[in-house]
């Protein structure tokens, strides 16, 4: 079920690293000098996805062209600028870091995209590129 419009935005760049917060534990089986197999338990990091973006505030359609109106740049006094603010943001969403994995490259970018939430059939509420 969505659960709302979402936010459009123009994704600018994105890396897939370790997580400095999550870990999660894994039984590996690692041979041992006489080559036979052992169970270890480890800690591994678990993924997160940082993004670059810009807040798509309206988009104009100029023939087959979409052009984009940005959330601005405040100044001290939290007046917008006619500088377009640009975003940092992380997420540990499975789904979002396997989009970034499988369905678009850096190459792809800059692009626009909506990031929506969702509830599943469970409760749970999940976000994802759409």
């Amino acid at each position: 079920m969505n659960r709302g419009g979402g936010c459009k935005i123009l994704l600018i760049d994105y890396v897939i690293q370790e997580s400095k917060i999550e870990k999660h534990t894994v039984t590996v089986n690692i041979p041992d000098s006489d080559g036979i197999n052992q169970e270890v338990t480890k800690t591994v990091p678990g993924k997160v996805l940082a993004f670059k973006f810009k807040k798509i505030i309206k988009t104009f359609v100029m023939g087959e062209e979409e052009k984009y109106l940005f959330e601005k740049k405040k100044d001290k006094d939290g007046n917008p600028t006619d500088v377009d603010a640009e975003f940092y943001t992380f997420t540990g969403s499975k789904i979002m870091i396997d989009q970034a994995l499988n369905d678009f490259s850096p190459a792809d970018l800059p692009c626009p995209t909506v990031i929506q939430q969702f509830q599943g059939k469970d409760g749970k509420t999940y976000t994802k590129f759409t």
